[in-house]
């Protein structure tokens, strides 16, 4: 499987009525990698100050588009040529979906430019425009209601550009510094749990102990705590002990840094 180059990707807006659509359509281009805009007869001007605030910082997006005066222009120099639309067309034209893009990238020459056109607003591509494509790409949509934004139309388009080279099924995109605490240290937090739930009359009736502690157990275990979660939750458990005043009582203080004690489970518990 050959990666793709965004490079030789062009979106292509056919006739946008709103300056601040194109804006937003360029927006979502670069949150996906994508850089290469053509405009075909835009009504409002694409560098107004509605489309520069409605890209959110893509102006270089916008900066380097290409204007065109009609689809035959703007597509003169690509080799493969997509349609956008949600509707159905009456005529003999091969359809794919967004998750087929991959299979027929692939099928290309990895520098063949290739063309996505999207249409007006209101309307979106006519016939006409259509019939220059090679392939209608077809989002999925409600069928009782598939009308969708331009900019929310290119994003669904760019994101799934953008899965070709970058897989979605990772777990771990945003990996934390934190690490991830002993076993000796969430047993010690267990039991300072328990020794608190005994005093506090949660784990009763007595028969019922074990098997509620394994439960409670189970819901700790299986949420991979770091460190700072340990301290965290026991803190919490002492502060709740020491509640409403404790905080002010040495001999509550003395008592629930007992409590706190986890190394030693089987020390004398207060009834």
């Amino acid at each position: 499987m050959q990666k793709i180059d965004k490079n030789n990707i062009k979106i292509i807006l056919v006739e946008p009525q709103l300056s601040e659509n194109i804006g937003t359509a360029a927006r979502a281009m670069l949150n996906f990698g994508l850089e290469s805009l053509y405009i075909v007869a835009p009504k409002q001007n694409h560098l107004s100050l509605k489309a520069i605030r409605a890209s959110a910082g893509a102006n270089s997006v916008l900066e380097s588009a290409t204007i065109y005066s009609s689809v035959e222009e703007a597509i003169s120099n690509t080799s493969y040529v997509f349609a956008c639309t949600v509707r159905k067309r009456d005529m003999v034209k091969p359809y794919c979906g967004p998750l087929e893009l991959n299979n027929i990238f692939n099928s290309l020459k990895r520098k063949t430019n290739i063309g996505i056109m999207f249409g007006r607003e209101k309307s979106g591509l006519t016939n006409e425009h259509i019939s220059f494509a090679d392939m209608i790409l077809q989002i999925p949509t409600n069928p009782k209601f598939s009308s969708l934004n331009l900019a929310q139309a290119v994003a669904i388009i760019a994101s799934e550009i953008n899965r070709i080279d970058n897989k979605y099924d990772k777990k771990n995109y945003f990996k934390s510094n934190s690490v991830l605490a002993k076993k000796t240290e969430i047993i010690g937090f267990l039991n300072h749990l328990e020794r608190a739930l005994d005093i506090s009359g949660f784990l009763k009736p007595k028969e019922k102990k074990k098997t509620m502690m394994i439960n409670i157990r189970n819901i700790f275990t299986r949420s991979k705590l770091n460190k700072q979660d340990v301290q965290t939750l026991r803190g919490i458990i002492t502060s709740l002990l020491r509640w409403p005043t404790g905080h002010k009582d040495r001999n509550i203080i003395k008592e629930t840094n007992k409590i706190a004690d986890g190394n030693n489970k089987n020390k004398q518990q207060r009834n």
